[in-house]
């Protein structure tokens, strides 16, 4: 298939709107005998580089054609099928007799639709959500599945432990209640799940270049999967002997069955990813050595696996454990002695997970501790609330103040209540006891989870890298390059204590960042976007409808086992909760990686540059290529677009995208 598109001499372009007053008439965009301000839908966008990207070019304007993408991600979010790819110019289009402007009403809601669903702006990753739900109401899961991918590539981990920011500002909440978006995202992944129809990605062409990924959590399983994809040789070092950092060894799995974990990390393997564990960089081997081995980058992913110390009396007694290494011992099938009566001190989701899992090792009484009140402890409310189902008693405004043994074993913990409060600006503690409040309760063991810190042994004197008072790595907040040129990291490295998402989104970046600086390319271009949300939705035509409820194992068959709790949605569940979505923006213009695909409030249709493919397809030019009055627009074969370009001592533009073709002298 040839692939047909159109390249812009910048060099030639001198702003003068020709192109796009043609593009505008010849689709009867607007009414030529009125002005057309920016504001107007149009094909071409319009954009000014003088203080922009390039400074140096003394035009005011440059003009932004559709790309025609090889693997158009509009086609993909389309839950109506309304965007196809001719199969012999690869020209991309949209059906405007089956695009429904995503249930835009006519005439309504033009600037919120150019605007993104808040579901994608409050995600740290930017999923498509609106997306792929619409896909999902149409029963299109394999669809929804790759636009997932697109960003996320561990959805079924994420359906089960994200905290999805998402639904915290659905739109959905106005009427009744928000989208149980999470829920709809494990569906569609679950059924990716057997390894016989799994979905594998389209890997580009092979690489001679290797990277070095230091950790295998979601930061590093992210990094790992996108450069892979773009054909790198990627190699993941990681110090315990399985793979999934604290998606392994410190998530339950009644909360994350480890089948799912790995079912996603084989996805990884089946790429050509290579994984090295049990060995420690820093230790058995250093980022000084791997330099001289060949490796170009390294993605520093290595989380906040040690466990913090309250620094109390009694801490060192036998039967009181940090919860991470408690975690860490129960989930690689260690023998733990616990004991009937168990504590838990703090409030976070490592308390909660140590105390649910205290109680299906035997415990017969688990109470937790912490420093929060019930409303402002930072575990997930619905973590909290299972933990009181299953009969943890849960002491908020409480502080440990000294453990008490006998002959070196774990006794007894004595508490104090204390006057609410808040942590300062570093997230520190000032805590005011209430006198008199002082009480005691006898336990056999106690685990502490007041917070988690990186190690980073892997920092051998070689490396330039610093860290910061917090103890995490200083890193350019978009790029994610530390003060070594070639080293990046991401995830609780860089955040401390985190959410998974998060350190998916760091690595999907930190990857981007890699490629760029193996090919010699500006490591900030064009990716600094701002996210605007839509604020005014269309509600009118919605009746409320009951959001759809998580089916859950009854507290008393919870305890018996490690088995999953959340037993996940039935397909008529997944539907119909998708179809209470309220497709806030356009889909397919929140898919476009280069902002081109407009939305016409009069049609309450999308619409998009297919470079006058009803004129061109007869041999004739793109209209904007004819009356170009500098011979600015070439049109044709890409690949001899860009051999043509080549010979004439041009570069190619990386605006978005490395298949940007745009060219510069």
């Amino acid at each position: 298939m040839k692939q047909l598109g159109m390249t812009i001499d910048l060099n030639r372009c001198i702003g003068c709107k020709t192109c796009i007053v043609a593009c505008r008439n010849y689709h009867e965009l607007v009414d030529p005998s009125e002005a057309m301000p920016n504001q107007m839908p149009y094909y071409l966008r319009i954009e000014s580089h003088r203080t922009g990207t390039y400074p140096h070019i003394a035009v005011d304007t440059w003009v932004v054609p559709c790309q025609q993408c090889p693997e158009p991600k509009c086609m993909v979010s389309c839950p109506e099928g309304a965007i196809s790819k001719d199969p012999e110019t690869g020209i991309v289009f949209v059906d405007k007799d089956t695009c429904t402007g995503c249930d835009a009403i006519p005439g309504t809601l033009a600037i919120e639709k150019w605007k993104t669903s808040p579901c994608k702006v409050e995600c740290p990753a930017h999923i498509n959500v609106q997306g792929y739900v619409a896909l999902a109401a149409k029963g299109k899961y394999q669809e929804a599945l790759q636009l997932i991918k697109e960003e996320n590539p561990l959805p079924a981990i994420c359906g089960r432990v994200c905290q999805h920011p998402c639904e915290s500002v659905c739109k959905r909440d106005e009427i009744d209640e928000p989208v149980a978006i999470n829920s709809i995202k494990r569906f569609v992944a679950d059924l990716d799940l057997n390894a016989d129809t799994r979905y594998m990605p389209e890997i580009r062409d092979k690489k001679e270049d290797k990277v070095a990924i230091v950790g295998s959590g979601p930061a590093g399983l992210t990094c790992a999967y996108y450069l892979a994809q773009e054909g790198y040789q990627v190699t993941i070092f990681e110090k315990v002997p399985v793979l999934g950092g604290m998606l392994t060894t410190g998530i339950p799995s009644y909360r994350l069955p480890r089948d799912v974990v790995e079912a996603e990390i084989q996805v990884i393997r089946d790429m050509g990813v290579t994984v090295k564990t049990g060995v420690e960089v820093g230790k058995d081997i250093t980022i000084a050595q791997l330099r001289q081995e060949g490796y170009k980058a390294f993605f520093i992913a290595i989380g906040t696996q040690e466990g913090k110390r309250l620094g109390i009396e009694g801490e060192n007694l036998d039967g009181v454990y940090r919860g991470l290494d408690y975690l860490r011992q129960v989930n690689l099938g260690e023998p733990v002695t616990l004991g009937k009566r168990v504590a838990v001190i703090g409030g976070g989701n490592v308390a909660v997970d140590a105390a649910r899992t205290a109680r299906r090792l035997g415990a017969s009484w688990v109470g937790m501790a912490c420093l929060e009140s019930r409303e402002t402890m930072p575990a997930q409310d619905l973590e909290v609330r299972e933990a009181a189902e299953e009969g943890i008693l849960i002491n908020a405004l409480t502080q440990p103040v000294r453990f008490s043994g006998e002959n070196g074993r774990m006794k007894a913990i004595e508490y104090t209540k204390i006057h609410p409060t808040e942590p300062d600006e570093y997230g520190r503690w000032s805590t005011q006891p209430i006198p008199g409040s002082e009480f005691t309760v006898e336990v056999d063991a106690v685990i502490t989870a007041l917070g988690q810190e990186a190690d980073w042994c892997c920092l051998t004197p070689e490396c330039a890298c610093t860290l910061n008072e917090w103890g995490t790595m200083n890193v350019d907040p978009l790029t994610l390059q530390s003060d070594d040129p070639d080293i990046f990291a991401g995830g609780d490295a860089i955040r401390g204590p985190g959410t998974v998402i998060e350190a998916i989104a760091d690595g999907k970046q930190a990857a981007i960042s890699i490629d760029r600086y193996i090919r010699g390319l500006d490591l900030r271009q064009g990716r600094d976007k701002e996210w605007i949300a839509v604020t005014e939705p269309q509600k009118e035509k919605y009746d409320p409808a009951k959001r759809a409820q998580m089916p859950r194992l009854e507290p008393e068959v919870r305890l018996k086992s490690f088995d999953e709790v959340q037993q996940g949605f039935t397909e008529e569940m997944a539907v119909q909760e998708a179809q209470r979505c309220l497709s806030c923006g356009s889909a397919c213009i929140q898919a476009c990686p280069y902002g081109v695909i407009q939305f016409d409030a009069e049609e309450g249709k999308s619409h998009k540059c297919d470079l006058c493919f009803d004129h061109s397809h007869r041999g004739g030019l793109p209209v904007c290529a004819e009356v170009c009055l500098t011979d600015a627009i070439a049109f044709g074969e890409v690949e001899l677009l860009r051999q043509s370009a080549a010979d004439q001592g041009y570069a190619v533009v990386d605006i978005l995208s490395k298949e940007s073709i745009l060219y510069v002298k």
